[in-house]
């Protein structure tokens, strides 16, 4: 048995076949039985460009294996301008595309691993070029040089490697039909060396236009009727098809290690040649097959006797069929298990270049689902196979394996020209499983994903959601780790916390998240609101310390801090013995300031950094702490001093009202003052409780909304003077700071100056000047700021902040509170930091995206578009000298010929700057095509490429006949730059750029 060391597995799978978009959708059509390949229309054959004459032929077969959707691309999420992936060959599009899934099912981000991914790939010659190639706009605007790179099969392993950021080796494997299964052994050696630590695998074949049908000719090796029969005593021919398949291997013990799904275990794998050994070039070889299969045999170290399916190459021809049988049993002998032999080609025919890499999967899929599906369109065994009274069968109906036992598979392509491939498969063992999931344990999880586009995230959520909701053992904690250690982070983020997947499916389906800005008029900014005395409640920040140690740990450091100054401890006011009222002045403020500064000290840990900093009242003295104007010991000696001295003061009461014109007299009068301006829907009276209670008694009575403040005292009243006074007493002892983030001011509604900031007179006149708190989120609002986490209890301060920006009618801002409800106090503070991560990914959300596995979630949510110019058929008599209409709608007009541009001798007279303007962008937009729709972007960063602006630079000397250098262009080469450039060398002055 060969050394587990040597073993290679297979952790992701993907495929794109006719009527199966995925690996699930690919195996339930093998189970089903169910033939992909459909029956063609002469509408359909007429669009694909057949002659009437040649599609009424009798020889000519109206039969095709169809890929849906293949003019989609999503070129934006790979750089590509419209007009660069317009010509871009079909089939490096679905490799592109399906290599993010293939990563995105090993839950690996390129941009973040640190492993060597290689890459071994190969495709079918490109036939969507003979359209580029007959569009002249299309030759003129990009060059041949461009187009031919986007089709050429050379680049296809490398502009994967190039566009998905991976490092291992880039090779192009091409062996015709053999090529998938010459790629896995080409990775598997790969890896074996230690050249790369993971290796994408695989092949595509795409014929373009898939509709033309074929011509049967007698005696090829194509289907007279479209039906291909693997072993079967009809066997006629083949019929090829269009599809893609690729792996991502691993080293057996990294995978296991990486905590990987394994779907089988690559055991051995060979590759030869017939050489000469045989009839003719494309005919096959019995020996050739024989000693390929004994090699990969020998390799694996597995009995013979022991393997019990073989995936066949199984082409249903009446000279392959009866060769390869006759080679597997010369290779594995007569005696063993008994041992089934199918082929998919009966299901979808013959996929020519990706053939083998589709046989693989399939093989892994019977090993990791222990069934053996059905190999379609044999009614009768062909009796040319000798299988009578062997251990040798056709796989005719479903087998079902026993999940318990190793079973061994093997899977077999052969090239036309004689390269042979076999690969040995075994299932994946139990004791090498990773480890079971766990339950949900209460703990709240941050789901963090992003995309492309803003509606691309949108896509993203619905995606998560829908996968979520069909989940029933799902374990949110995994969903979480996954997302966040498994995925590539894109520009536009979003996150959301939750306890419970129904929880986060509600939010994800209500787009109730928090997001990353979607433009560069949009601003990241956060600021942190403190909530001021009011807001606090018993046993504040005790559900989250439970369950948070960093908060823990910030908590009791400056609970001990104030508490040195209190005399009492003010985080242990349930367990104290003594009843103390939470609305006491003297209990609140010490409360209220350690919670706080614990809570934002937390999130400054984890690196959620805020732009500006604010709070209400004693809000603003958290804020100032937490920006250094105080250190934390005389913060909290000064918050003890502060409360004890407000406490003091002669007792009164606040009132919230929604109108303050009833009060107008006794505001006059100086029974009442103004407290605070909190929106303009809301302001707060202060005074002595008699006062309070006739204003109480007159908003009633004028129908105005109003509530009564938990407070002792008439706060920001000429009642406090007395406390201000011991206040700037205190405070002319103690040095204060600068602060580090800046904090808007209550008594302004600016942002606080140096000069206010170390001044004992400004703190003391905080004590009895109106708090301006709408006139702060003014401020934060005009700057740019529209994310806002709420440092305290509740939502009080955040219900404030959305008043103020509805009023000043601009869209609702991100809010999210610390600690929200009591019983969810560890979810909002998830929440906070959730908002964080958003804004910048960097901030620390391990906490609650731990989980020991990961697990399956949807790929990325591609956004594609139309990008497609009719190719040529081989029926057409004639090259077109324009542009063909494209086969679907397109959302843009990415196939319409540009228009001529003109070509002036030089700018005229008062309007030279836009006409040159004007024409730069005509052919920028020739070049790149919608693509080209800043003035101010550069031409790289709107997609081109060096070989594209070669062509574009000569394309504006000819326009302009000017000797516009490369240096220049490159240095200046937006639209606005470049016209800029273009008039100062016409009228021959400096470009200033």
């Amino acid at each position: 048995m060969q050394n587990d060391d040597d073993l290679i597995a297979i952790v992701a799978m993907e495929c794109r076949l006719p009527q199966a978009a995925d690996v699930d959708e690919f195996w339930a059509r093998l189970v089903d039985g169910h033939t992909a390949v459909s029956d063609l229309t002469d509408e359909q054959l007429a669009a694909a460009g057949v002659p009437a004459a040649q599609r009424s032929r009798p020889d000519h077969v109206k039969r095709a294996g169809v890929l849906e959707g293949v003019a989609e691309f999503d070129s934006g999420y790979f750089g590509y301008s419209e007009r660069e992936a317009d010509i871009l060959d079909v089939q490096q599009r679905l490799m592109l595309e399906k290599s993010v899934a293939l990563l995105e099912r090993a839950n690996i981000d390129p941009q973040r691993t640190t492993q060597r991914i290689g890459v071994f790939a190969g495709s079918g010659m490109s036939t969507y070029v003979t359209g580029p190639l007959q569009r002249p706009d299309l030759m003129d605007s990009l060059g041949e040089m461009v187009v031919r790179h986007g089709n050429d099969k050379d680049f296809l392993a490398t502009r994967i490697s190039y566009k998905l950021n991976l490092h291992g080796p880039s090779v192009n494997v091409q062996t015709a039909c053999s090529t998938g299964l010459v790629a896995v052994h080409s990775a598997v050696q790969s890896l074996l060396l230690n050249e790369c630590d993971a290796a994408i695998a695989g092949a595509v074949y795409v014929r373009v236009p898939q509709e033309a049908g074929y011509r049967y000719q007698v005696g090829g090796v194509l289907s007279p009727d479209g039906v291909c029969r693997p072993f079967d005593a009809r066997a006629n021919g083949t019929l090829f098809t269009n599809g893609l398949g690729l792996v991502l291997l691993k080293r057996l013990a990294d995978a296991v290690a990486d905590g990987d799904r394994v779907h089988a275990v690559i055991a051995g794998s060979a590759v030869n040649n017939d050489g000469a050994q045989k009839v003719s070039f494309t005919a096959p070889s019995v020996s050739g097959q024989v000693a390929v299969l004994r090699e990969a045999l020998e390799i694996s170290g597995a009995d013979p006797a022991e393997v019990g399916y073989l995936e066949a190459h199984g082409t249903g021809t009446a000279l392959g069929d009866p060769i390869e049988v006759e080679a597997i049993k010369q290779a594995y002998g007569s005696t063993g298990v008994p041992c089934g032999i199918g082929s998919l080609k009966g299901n979808f025919g013959h996929l020519n270049i990706a053939a083998g890499i589709v046989g693989l999967i399939k093989a892994a899929l019977v090993l990791e689902r222990g069934l053996v599906p059905p190999t379609v369109n044999v009614s009768e065994v062909n009796p040319a196979l000798e299988l009578d009274g062997s251990r040798y069968f056709v796989t005719t109906e479903s087998l079902e394996l026993d999940r318990t036992a190793t079973h061994w598979a093997g899977v077999s392509a052969f090239g036309m020209g004689g390269t042979n491939g076999h690969v040995l498969l075994r299932n994946h063992r139990p004791g090498d499983a990773p480890p079971e999931r766990a339950a949900e344990d209460g703990r709240p999880s941050v789901l963090t994903f992003s995309a492309r586009s803003r509606s691309a995230l949108r896509g993203q959520a619905a995606a998560l959601a829908a996968r979520l909701a069909a989940d029933p053992d799902a374990v949110l904690a995994e969903y979480a780790h996954t997302l966040h250690e498994g995925r590539t982070r894109h520009p536009h983020r979003a996150a959301l916390a939750a306890v419970r997947p129904a929880e986060a499916v509600a939010r994800l389906r209500a787009e109730r998240y928090h997001t990353s800005a979607g433009s560069d008029s949009e601003s990241d900014a956060i600021a942190f609101v403190f909530a001021g005395q009011g807001t606090q409640r018993l046993a504040m920040g005790a559900g989250l310390a439970a369950r948070n140690a960093a908060f823990a740990r910030r908590l009791a450091e400056a609970g001990a801090a104030v508490g040195a100054h209190t005399g009492f401890d003010p985080l242990a006011l349930p367990e104290d013995g003594r009843e103390r009222d939470t609305a006491a002045t003297e209990v609140a403020q010490p409360l209220l300031f350690a919670v706080e500064y614990a809570l934002a000290q937390t999130l400054l840990d984890s690196g959620l950094t805020p732009r500006y900093l604010f709070g209400h009242s004693l809000g603003e003295v958290v804020a100032a702490s937490v920006a250094g104007v105080f250190d934390l010991a005389t913060a909290a000696e000064l918050v003890a001093v502060r409360a004890r001295a407000m406490a003091a003061c002669p007792g009164g009461a606040m009132l919230a009202v929604s109108d303050p014109a009833p009060f107008a007299g006794l505001v006059a009068d100086g029974s009442l003052v103004v407290a605070s301006v909190n929106s303009p829907r809301q302001q707060v009276l202060s005074g002595s409780r008699a006062a309070v209670d006739r204003a109480a008694a007159l908003a009633a009575e004028a129908g105005v909304v109003h509530q009564r403040l938990a407070t002792s005292h008439a706060f920001h009243s000429p009642l406090m003077q007395g406390a201000a006074e011991e206040f700037l007493a205190f405070l002319a002892t103690r040095e204060l700071h600068a602060p580090r983030i800046p904090v808007v001011s209550n008594i302004t509604g600016r942002v606080l100056s140096e000069y206010e900031a170390r001044n004992p007179r400004y703190w003391a006149e905080h004590l009895v000047r109106r708090v301006e708190f709408g006139g702060s989120v003014d401020t934060l609002r005009e700057a740019g700021v529209t994310r806002f986490v709420e440092i305290g209890a509740g939502r009080s301060m955040s219900n404030l902040v959305r008043a103020n920006f509805a009023a000043a009618g601009a869209p609702a801002p991100l809010l999210a509170q610390t600690l929200g409800e009591p019983e969810a106090e560890a979810e909002s503070f998830a929440d906070a930091l959730a908002l964080g991560w958003a804004t910048d990914p960097r901030v620390a959300v391990a906490d609650h995206t731990a989980a020991r596995r990961m697990t399956a979630l949807p790929t990325y949510a591609f956004e594609k578009r139309i990008h497609w110019v009719e190719p040529a058929t081989g029926f057409a008599t004639g090259a077109a000298s324009g542009p063909a209409p494209a086969a679907t709608p397109a959302p843009a007009a990415t196939t319409a010929a540009p228009a001529p541009v003109a070509e002036p001798a030089g700018p005229a007279e008062g309007g030279a700057d836009e006409e040159v303007r004007h024409i730069v962008a005509q052919i920028f937009e020739n070049f790149l095509g919608g693509s080209a729709t800043s003035a101010d972007l550069g031409f790289f960063d709107l997609g081109g490429n060096s070989l594209m602006a070669i062509q574009l630079i000569n394309k504006l000397r000819e326009t302009f006949q000017l000797d516009l250098s490369v240096r220049d262009f490159y240095e200046n080469s937006s639209i606005a730059e470049t016209s800029r450039v273009i008039t100062a060398m016409l009228i021959e002055e400096p470009a200033h750029v």
